[in-house]
């Protein structure tokens, strides 16, 4: 199968979303294909906090459609998302900088390994998932 054969990972087709009046995002297009990393910049204010925050289940868009392996998905809170293997790392000020990328992604509901009644922190696993 080629690149050009393959089925996006994501696919965000005419996504908007406005709060009240205020039009933070129009007819956003975008597609991440298996093993493609996406960088998304812009100026303060374009709406990438809130094009993020769509794709991770924490707003709604107000049109559009999203496309999870080519699923239709519609993402009412995050753990929505995550369910499907979307996660999102927010800035560094968000991040504990004594733990690994793996343990921040997985922060506060970490992947354990039981023992009996011990549980024991599953970092292999959590290093897996996080890649």
């Amino acid at each position: 199968m080629t690149k050009a054969d393959a089925t996006p990972v994501l696919e965000l087709t005419g996504i908007g979303k406005e709060f009240g009046a205020i039009r933070a995002l129009h007819g956003v297009d975008m597609q991440v294909m298996p093993g493609e990393v996406v960088g998304l910049m812009g100026d303060n204010g374009a709406g990438k906090s809130t094009l993020v925050k769509i794709i991770a289940g924490n707003f709604r868009p107000s049109h559009g459609e999203i496309r999870f392996a080519g699923n239709a998905v519609h993402f009412s809170r995050p753990v929505d998302a995550r369910a499907v293997g979307i996660e999102v790392v927010y800035q560094d000020l968000a991040l504990s900088d004594n733990l690994t990328a793996a343990a921040n992604v997985f922060l506060g509901r970490e992947l354990k390994r039981k023992f009996g009644p011990i549980a024991l922190l599953d970092h292999k696993a959590m290093a897996a998932r996080a890649l």
